[in-house]
């Protein structure tokens, strides 16, 4: 075990490096619930699945993080390779609702097969594609009128963008295409 001031600087040094990727989301965010309400949080985990890491966004995102991080491993097992970016918003994954997307990078050191670190952004899009505008809907009785549920998925894959994905998500999901889909594309290039 490290002593008191490695561990210190250890520490500090994970909180620099997740403020430092929340500024540049804010940098290059298009929608103004990113760029101006700052509704997103940036966290850093090891190869457990522990949180070591996060900037000081919103605090409420990052309570289902753990149970994210665990869907995603659980998911894809042995199938995470270096250049993989995760998408996921489902509740029953780990997501806190649907408007809130989480991308998780795997983080790869020299000589390692098996990330020693992810790094994620979760980042609330103004419509999910619900029956209502801003998939805010009160009357709801089931998941499945707020939006779509997105498990565990590979947006890009060892380094290559499935732009039908995207594309496909960008359409089911926004009646705001255009800054939605600039948002949903970049965002992981802050982590």
């Amino acid at each position: 075990m490290a002593d008191a001031i490695t561990a210190s600087v250890i520490q500090r040094r994970f909180f620099s490096i997740s403020e430092e990727m929340g500024e540049a989301m804010l940098r290059t965010a298009y929608s103004q619930i990113l760029n101006a309400s700052r509704d997103f949080s940036i966290g850093m985990f090891d190869a457990s699945g522990r949180l070591i890491g996060q900037a000081e966004h919103i605090p409420l995102h990052v309570g289902g993080l753990p149970f994210a991080m665990k869907a995603v491993t659980d998911y894809f097992g042995d199938d995470i390779h270096d250049g993989d970016v995760i998408l996921l918003n489902d509740p029953y994954h780990g997501g806190n609702h649907l408007p809130d997307l989480t991308c998780f990078i795997p983080v790869f050191l020299d000589g390692h097969d098996r990330p020693q670190f992810w790094t994620l952004n979760r980042a609330h899009q103004s419509d999910i594609g619900g029956s209502a505008t801003g998939s805010y809907n009160p009357a709801a009785t089931e998941i499945w009128q707020e939006g779509i549920r997105i498990p565990p998925l590979k947006l890009v894959d060892r380094g290559i963008m499935r732009e039908d994905l995207l594309a496909m998500i960008s359409r089911i999901t926004s009646r705001y295409c255009s800054p939605m889909a600039s948002d949903k594309k970049w965002k992981f290039k802050t982590i």
